[in-house]
């Protein structure tokens, strides 16, 4: 019986560091009470919207701000939901092979910004030379 007691206190331990990582340690403290508001900001905006869209004011610049901000706000609710949700299965604990992933993840992504800009660039210099 003791042991088993100890077990889930063991299991229920967040304590995270500041060594874990400045983001994951400040979704520890911050993202429960951020994801929250974004989603009670977010259902709010789109109630608003729904009550102008029936008045007829749903295409109006004001209805246009409130759906974009309902929006905005909805994905910054769905970004911070899944990131809480998968620091929480891992145990809030970092993960040894992020680093190096993190790495070549941004080294992709470098390659791509830079194939895209050399490409659309490359077009754009092939168009108006033509025109010229």
């Amino acid at each position: 019986m003791k042991d088993e007691k100890e077990e889930r206190e063991g299991d229920l331990n967040d304590e995270i560091k500041r060594e874990d990582g400045l983001v994951r340690y400040w979704m520890f403290i911050n993202g429960d009470q951020v994801r929250l508001f974004s989603a009670l900001v977010a259902a709010f905006l789109g109630v608003l919207w729904c009550f102008l869209y029936v008045l007829g004011a749903g295409r109006t610049v004001l209805g246009t701000v409130l759906f974009a901000l309902a929006l905005i706000t909805f994905w910054v609710w769905r970004v911070f939901d899944r990131q809480i949700r998968e620091y929480e299965e891992s145990g809030w604990k970092k993960d040894k092979h992020s680093s190096k992933r993190d790495k070549i993840e941004i080294q992709v992504a470098l390659f791509l910004w830079l194939f895209i800009f050399i490409g659309v660039g490359l077009i754009l210099l092939l168009q108006w030379r033509r025109g010229h």
